[in-house]
């Protein structure tokens, strides 16, 4: 068994698609993901397979270690599942920047022409696959295979679609005492003519509260203490922070270029490019972002002098406790 043989929808882009491992849709709850891993690990770990021949078994195994486990450690937690989105989301962009994607079946075809329906769509095509997938070892990879063919149309299509227009404000009617009127300097005034003679203060929208106050907003605090604990090269908290930041504001260059880089210096490659990518494209002629650039090519291309490839995620050792053990 190859250790990755499916060559279809995100997979042939050179990324994991654990969604369509666990037969999972991309807005899976952490419940439903949850069902899926114990339901697929009750048909396929040693314990509690109901296979009946030794090859079998071993292909069951493997199934489940080499392909179940990992996806399940990535998707479970909070923060690998929404790094693991990140990365989907930005290899479904730089696809449609370079190819013009076209899908032979009828049912990707039908998916990819979707619009105003596409998540009813999607779920229609991705619900009979999931229900079975594992029952028969011969078609599981093919079923893998489309399942992440589905998900990188959705993907696609979901991000041409036009966000809707921000609904527009009411209007704010001033009402003037009757007893004092004060009427709001003009764009023109001076800052001298003003009534006490001191010039209007200039707030900050990134550096102040939302109520006009003089503390930094918690995205400011965020970067701030991104930005210290980089310097202090304690990158792990410096990440943890950025993701804070980033939580508060998703399309801020600095934040993610920031955080490129605390990746970058944690040797985690995969998710160092996906930061600074974007960052790139949010801000392509920022100094900050053009260095962070050029560091991470220095670094690629010092992994690939020594032939070093990025971790993988670790098999899982705790199923055993949840099923129990024959040998008891």
């Amino acid at each position: 068994m190859n250790p990755f043989p499916v060559q279809q929808g995100l997979f042939k882009y050179g990324v994991i698609d654990h969604y369509a491992i666990l037969g999972c849709p991309l807005d899976a709850t952490p419940q439903q993901i949850r069902q899926n891993y114990l339901k697929i690990a009750f048909l396929l770990h040693p314990d509690t397979s109901k296979t009946e021949s030794s090859q079998t078994q071993a292909e069951a195994s493997k199934l489940f270690s080499k392909f179940v486990n990992p996806a399940y450690e990535v998707l479970a937690r909070d923060v690998s599942r929404t790094e693991h989105r990140l990365i989907l989301n930005q290899t479904v962009r730089t696809v449609a920047t370079k190819d013009h994607l076209t899908f032979t079946s009828a049912e990707s075809q039908q998916l990819q022409a979707a619009r105003h329906n596409l998540d009813l769509i999607y779920r229609q095509l991705l619900t009979p696959l999931s229900r079975n997938l594992y029952q028969n070892f011969s078609t599981v990879f093919a079923e893998i295979a489309q399942l992440s063919e589905y998900n990188l149309i959705f993907l696609l299509v979901k991000d041409t679609i036009p966000s809707p227009a921000p609904r527009q404000k009411p209007s704010v009617t001033t009402v003037v005492s009757p007893k004092r009127t004060v009427a709001p300097p003009s764009p023109g005034l001076a800052p001298e003519s003003l009534p006490n003679g001191e010039s209007p203060p200039r707030p900050s929208v990134e550096h102040r509260s939302p109520e006009g106050g003089e503390s930094l907003t918690p995205f400011a605090r965020s970067l701030h203490r991104a930005q210290v604990n980089y310097d202090r090269r304690h990158y792990d908290q410096a990440i943890a922070e950025l993701r804070e930041a980033l939580r508060l504001s998703p399309k801020d260059p600095q934040a993610h270029c920031l955080l490129g880089m605390s990746y970058l210096q944690n040797k985690m490659l995969p998710m160092a490019k996906v930061h600074i990518k974007t960052a790139g494209e949010l801000a392509p002629n920022d100094p900050m972002v053009i260095t962070a650039k050029q560091e991470l090519a220095q670094q690629t291309a010092a992994n690939i002098s020594h032939g070093n490839t990025p971790n993988q995620s670790s098999q899982g050792k705790f199923f055993t406790t949840l099923f129990g053990s024959k040998n008891k």
